[in-house]
């Protein structure tokens, strides 16, 4: 699409629909971890020390994908990554459900092999929304495609609270990579063959990396690469164990599934509202104010007494803050690079940023595993979250004086 139009198209409004609907297939692929997990622990006797690395499994995949394919999509289009990591995606998802017990390996070999595809899939989409939208409306179309991932995480809870007890938890997994296929012929009917900036700019297409580090973009790459980092080091950590640190502040395991909910459905609030305010706030202003107000809400959910409703309002509170800010990360990134490196520099932030999401689970699984205190746990990850809102307000800033699109 090119970036000169000033005004929606109706093949740009179908590109952005599906980016919309394929993160909604990532959310409930990444998410159904967090759902099941309770029922996989039971079934196979596994503790939560044991439980993070499988959560870390499908982060690291995460990274790899988003640092080593996604970047491709600036050399050879979009359409073709998109298709292989949906593939990967779906391929994975259904080999989870055939893993005899207990296989705690396997189960980490699968879920790297969707992360690799939801983090190809994930960097990639954000440049082709920018790509699709008219001038000005770019930070919204990114912002409200990354609604579909909580929503996702929504519809995705509900289900497996309402079926986890007559499918089991390998059904379910076994069911979400049969819906994940259901996106390949979608993909492969709406998405042009190839993206424009390919045909337009080889030789800064070939220089993607390059250009990402170059002087005009080289600290904004570095603070985007600690944002990012910061702030899934504590998105993955609340998304891996809602359930169970909700179940820390006394809720039953039942109430803890629907606390994941109430978080998910803020999160869909908080995403696609601050989508819609990109067209009045810029996202550097946006990010920090909502990252902000994560910190109040965590804390308040580990140190105040609360009733179930109560607890439930402060997940659904959390989930607008945190993930709602979080995601505002990816307008921000996409605003920070020209067209013909934007999957690159997008891809190279979420990349290195994974590691956070990897080391984040596990810190949370060793501190549960340890019986630290649950004010204690939200206490230590309100400060990488200050970090991610500090490192956002600086590239916002840098944006400010120099605008690429």
């Amino acid at each position: 699409m090119s970036t000169e139009k000033q005004h929606w198209t109706a093949r740009g409004a179908l590109i952005v629909g599906l980016c919309f609907v394929t993160n909604m297939v990532d959310g409930m692929d990444v998410n159904i971890m967090s759902y099941i997990r309770a029922a996989l622990s039971s079934d196979w006797g596994v503790s939560d020390k044991m439980m993070g690395p499988v959560f870390s499994a499908g982060t690291l995949g995460m990274g790899v994908g988003a640092l080593l394919i996604a970047p491709f999509a600036d050399r050879f289009g979009r359409k073709p990554i998109i298709l292989l990591a949906l593939a990967l995606m779906s391929l994975g998802m259904i080999l989870c459900g055939f893993i005899p017990k207990p296989q705690i390996e396997l189960l980490m070999a699968s879920r790297f092999g969707v992360g690799v595809g939801i983090g190809t899939v994930l960097a990639t989409m954000a440049a082709l929304a920018a790509d699709a939208a008219p001038n000005g409306k770019k930070d919204m179309a990114v912002g409200l495609v990354q609604a579909g991932f909580p929503l996702a995480a929504v519809a995705t809870g509900l289900a497996t609270a309402a079926l986890i007890p007559s499918l089991g938890w390998q059904k379910l997994l076994f069911y979400a990579g049969l819906v994940t296929i259901l996106m390949l012929p979608a993909a492969m009917a709406i998405l042009p063959s190839t993206a424009t900036q390919a045909k337009s700019n080889k030789t800064a297409q070939s220089n993607a990396f390059a250009t990402v580090f170059s002087a005009p973009y080289r600290t904004r790459t570095i603070l985007l690469c600690i944002a990012v980092f910061m702030g899934l080091l504590v998105l993955y950590s609340m998304l891996s164990w809602i359930t169970k640190l909700a179940s820390g502040a006394g809720l039953s395991d039942a109430n803890s599934i629907y606390a994941g909910v109430f978080y998910n459905i803020g999160a869909f609030v908080g995403t696609t509202t601050m989508g819609l305010l990109t067209l009045r706030l810029r996202p550097g202003v946006l990010v920090p104010i909502l990252l902000s107000c994560a910190v109040i809400a965590l804390m308040v959910f580990g140190n105040v007494p609360l009733s179930v409703n109560g607890a439930l309002a402060m997940a659904f509170i959390i989930g607008l803050t945190l993930q709602g800010g979080y995601n505002g990360m990816w307008p921000l990134a996409a605003s920070s690079f020209p067209v013909t490196s934007r999957a690159t520099g997008i891809g190279f932030a979420m990349g290195i940023g994974r590691g956070g999401a990897v080391v984040g689970p596990i810190i949370a699984g060793y501190l549960l595993d340890a019986k630290v205190p649950l004010p204690t746990i939200l206490a230590v990850y309100c400060v990488p979250l200050l970090l991610c809102a500090l490192c956002a307000l600086l590239v916002g800033r840098s944006l400010h004086r120099s605008v690429h699109w």
